[in-house]
C-alpha cells in the first residue's frame, strides 16, 4: 500500500472514522506505518485527539502501544499531556509502559501534573505510577503542579505521599517555585500541609527571597507570617530578600519587609 493508504488511515485515525480503519485492517493495511520524519503513528494521532475507539481498535490489530515519536513520546505521553484519560486507560490495558520517558526524563504523569489533568494524575497514581518521576532536571510531578499553580493535583499528590521537599537539580522545592511563580493558593497550600519556610536551594536563596526578588508581595507575607527568615542571604552575592526586592525595584516589598520583619541592610549587603 502507497501514500493513498497511508493518507486514508491517518485520516480515519484523525477523525474517529473506526467503519473506515476497519476495512483498511482488513485489506492488510500497517497499523504501525509513519508519516514523516516526526515518526507518528496513526496510534500517536488517535491519543492525541483523544479518539479512544479507534485507539482500542489499532491497539486490538497490532499497533506498537510504546512506539515512540522521533522526539520521543509514546502514545500514553501524548494522551496524559491532552488529558485524555480514557485513552490514557486504553493504552495501559493494553500494556502500555506506565514510566515510558521523552528523551529529557518526562513521564506521562510528569506532564499530566504539569498541564493540570487531574484526572489523568489520579489514573496514573492509582495504577502505581512513580509519585517521584523526574526529568533530567529532577523536577518531579509535585514540582511542576506547584509551578504552574494546580492545587488539586498538588492536594493529591501530597495526599498520595508525594515529598513535600523533593528538590530539582538546583535545589529548588515546590514551595520555592511556587513563591517565585507568584501562587499564593499553592504556596499557603503547601506550607499547610508541612513545606519547610526555610529550605534553600544550592546558592542559598530560600523562597522569601525569590518571593521578594519577584515582587510577590502576598506571598512575602504568608511567609514571614510563618517564620520565614528575612536576614536569610543567598550564598552568590551574600544579600538578603529585604535588598534584593531594593535592587529590583520592589517598594512594597520593601516597605513591608522593614514594616513588619525588621529586615536591615547590613554593611554586607548594601545596595550600591
Amino acid at each position: 500500500m502507497g501514500t493513498s493508504a497511508s493518507k486514508q488511515l491517518f485520516d480515519s485515525a484523525g477523525s474517529n472514522d473506526v467503519v473506515k480503519l476497519r476495512s483498511l485492517i482488513k485489506e492488510g493495511i500497517d497499523v504501525n506505518m509513519t508519516a514523516g520524519p516526526e515518526g507518528i503513528t496513526a496510534l500517536h494521532a488517535a491519543a492525541e485527539k483523544g479518539h479512544q475507539r479507534t485507539v482500542a481498535l489499532l491497539l486490538e490489530n497490532g499497533a506498537e502501544v510504546d512506539r515512540k515519536t522521533a522526539e520521543g513520546r509514546a502514545a500514553l505521553y501524548i494522551a496524559a499531556k491532552r488529558g485524555h484519560v480514557e485513552v490514557v486507560k486504553s493504552l495501559l490495558e493494553h500494556g502500555g509502559d506506565i514510566e515510558t520517558n521523552r528523551k529529557n526524563g518526562r513521564t506521562a504523569i510528569v506532564i499530566a501534573s504539569k498541564k493540570g489533568n487531574v484526572e489523568v494524575v489520579k489514573y496514573l497514581a492509582g495504577r502505581g505510577a512513580n509519585l517521584e518521576a523526574c526529568r533530567n532536571d529532577r523536577c518531579t510531578p509535585l514540582y511542576y503542579a506547584a509551578k504552574k499553580g494546580h492545587v488539586e493535583v498538588a492536594q493529591f499528590l501530597i495526599d498520595s505521599t508525594a515529598a513535600l521537599e523533593a528538590s530539582s537539580i538546583d535545589g529548588t522545592t515546590p514551595l520555592m517555585i511556587a513563591a517565585q511563580k507568584g501562587r499564593p493558593v499553592m504556596v499557603e497550600v503547601l506550607i499547610d500541609r508541612g513545606a519547610n519556610v526555610e529550605a534553600c536551594r544550592k546558592d542559598g536563596c530560600t523562597a522569601l527571597y525569590l518571593a521578594a526578588k519577584m515582587g510577590q508581595l502576598r506571598i512575602v507575607k504568608l511567609l514571614l507570617e510563618h517564620g520565614a527568615n528575612a536576614d536569610a542571604r543567598d550564598t552568590i552575592l551574600g544579600i538578603t530578600p529585604l535588598a534584593v526586592a531594593a535592587i529590583e525595584g520592589h517598594l512594597e516589598v520593601v516597605k513591608h519587609l522593614l514594616a513588619n520583619a525588621h529586615a536591615s541592610f547590613t554593611s554586607t549587603n548594601q545596595v550600591r
